[in-house]
């Protein structure tokens, strides 16, 4: 059996899923690990099927970019600026927590030595957030709890890796410096934040003169990957030059894209970023049935499941600590419920990144091997455990705690469309657009405005006229405000604001005339 073939049965096994994936009552990302992972643990029953080899290198490459950059393109900035400090002390205080009882469990418990047992601190430090935004998505959590879950997912992983990178250091070679530590985060992070600066301006000019609709999706979507890679080469985070770059794409995309380019972009990076999650969780399932085959021994196991109930006992006395620090520290805010902090404590999901970090260790590390495998094995049993136990019971612990409103989306989705009519009609008026009644094309402008659609026109409402056309541009844009405000101030999801967004870009693309680049290749 060839590659290609092992290619083509891991995408059946995907679509399958994502087929499944929608009628059951699991967040998606779940039901393709445990799918996954089934499958690895079958994979070697059949003889012609080829061990399946990833490198970790390659799989954070493949698959951190565009996942990292959709999640910052959606994340409300003024709403992450408010969560800052609760958000640092997940990302930052609670990595580093969590390393430290990781640490204490595979010393007394797997035999480890300290400098070994800093490893598996370092590789399951990271909450993978990507479950627990799907749950919440489906629960009506508060705004508040979902941007501190992003926040804290799109920090704890550049944290996650500076820290493992620090530890397998002072493991190969015996030393361990505080300051060489402490400049190392000093350095990397700057590095990686002025890389994805640099990227975001670099894309912006360029697609600010560029009339080509696919050659500027291929240059949105090659940007991640390059600032990704640069990052990494100049010594830098890449993950903080990924973040920063999609915070740079979402802030600059009205002025730099026309609305037809916004359409054609966001269908496509909405394909990778379901495809990315798909393949990543499934590929993690797999090679986690395929290593779990060749079972530990009854130690590695008990303390496996030790590593588990202490990673999951420390994020959750953590989420009980975190609002009393942040009042003593004289920051404002609401402080969130009991049940919202056992659902934030709850949603603590190991993923990729733990098993990559785990995957990238050196063959060479304790000399036999035996030292690397057992670190493995105890990643391993942590991912299974708190992916597929938390994974499947956040949603109905969320029910529980009745800390979710599936209503909300709906009373937000309300009252912006209410919110941005009238922005809208005020800008029309504003233009000097003709509204008498002896104005027919007038009227009609002002009548949808005032039927509460963020959509407000359809192909040829507007005739030829260029007052009214840009006239219902200027309302375009000022709903299109409100909608940017909301968002960004943590009052609307991002699926919603996703879902206005396309429907402006869809009037934009008409009053403006752009249809016909849909159909003669994105020229204009």
């Amino acid at each position: 059996m060839t590659a290609i073939d092992v290619i083509f049965i891991v995408l059946g096994l995907t679509l399958v899923t994502a087929l499944l994936a929608p009628h059951l009552p699991i967040p998606a990302p779940v039901v393709f690990a445990a799918v996954g992972i089934g499958a690895g643990m079958a994979w070697h029953l059949v003889p012609v099927l080829p061990v399946i080899h990833m490198p970790p290198d390659l799989v954070l490459f493949v698959f951190l970019p565009p996942l990292l950059t959709t999640a910052a393109y959606a994340l409300p900035l003024q709403a992450f600026r408010r969560n800052l400090l609760p958000i640092g002390l997940l990302a930052i205080g609670l990595v580093l927590a969590t390393a430290g009882i990781a640490a204490v469990i595979g010393h007394a418990f797997a035999g480890l030595g300290w400098g070994p047992a800093s490893v598996p601190g370092a590789t399951l430090a990271p909450p993978d957030p990507v479950a627990a935004t799907a749950v919440a998505g489906k629960t009506g959590l508060s705004h508040r709890l979902v941007v501190t879950l992003e926040g804290e997912g799109l920090v704890n992983d550049a944290v996650a890796i500076v820290a493992y990178g620090i530890a397998l250091t002072a493991l190969t070679t015996g030393q361990f410096d505080a300051t060489d530590a402490l400049l190392a985060v000093l350095q990397e992070a700057p590095i990686g934040v002025a890389v994805g600066l640099a990227a975001g301006w670099t894309a912006g000019q360029l697609r600010r003169h560029i009339e080509t609709v696919p050659l500027e999706i291929g240059i949105s979507l090659a940007t991640p990957y390059l600032a990704y890679h640069f990052a990494e080469r100049l010594g830098g985070s890449a993950v903080l030059a990924v973040v920063t770059l999609g915070l740079m794409l979402r802030s600059s995309a009205a002025r730099v894209s026309s609305p037809v380019a916004r359409l054609a972009s966001r269908t496509v990076w909405s394909f990778l970023r379901f495809v990315s999650t798909a393949l990543v969780f499934l590929l993690l399932g797999l090679l986690i049935g395929q290593i779990a085959v060749d079972l530990p021994d009854r130690e590695v196991l008990r303390a496996g499941a030790v590593l588990s109930a202490g990673i999951i006992g420390v994020r959750m006395a953590w989420m009980l600590v975190v609002p009393r620090l942040v009042a003593l520290l004289g920051a404002s805010g609401p402080t969130p419920s009991l049940g919202e902090q056992v659902v934030l404590g709850w949603a603590g999901m190991r993923g990729v990144v733990s098993l990559a970090l785990a995957l990238a260790l050196p063959l060479s590390l304790g000399g036999d091997g035996h030292v690397r495998q057992t670190i493995i094995f105890l990643t391993l049993i942590a991912i299974v455990v708190t992916l597929l136990v938390q994974g499947a019971t956040l949603l109905p612990l969320v029910n529980l705690l009745k800390v979710g409103n599936p209503e909300r989306e709906r009373r937000e989705e309300r009252a912006a469309r209410l919110r941005a009519r009238r922005a809208g009609m005020a800008a029309a008026k504003a233009s000097g657009a003709p509204v008498s009644p002896v104005s027919s094309e007038g009227d009609e402008l002002v009548a949808r405005l005032e039927s509460g659609r963020i959509g407000i026109a359809r192909p040829g409402a507007l005739g030829g006229r260029g007052e009214h056309r840009s006239a219902l541009l200027r309302a375009l844009t000022a709903q299109r405000n409100v909608v940017d405000e909301l968002r960004d101030a943590g009052r609307m999801s991002g699926v919603l604001a996703e879902r206005l967004d396309t429907e402006l870009d869809l009037d934009a693309m008409n009053a403006a005339g752009e249809g016909a680049r849909l159909t003669d290749g994105g020229e204009a």
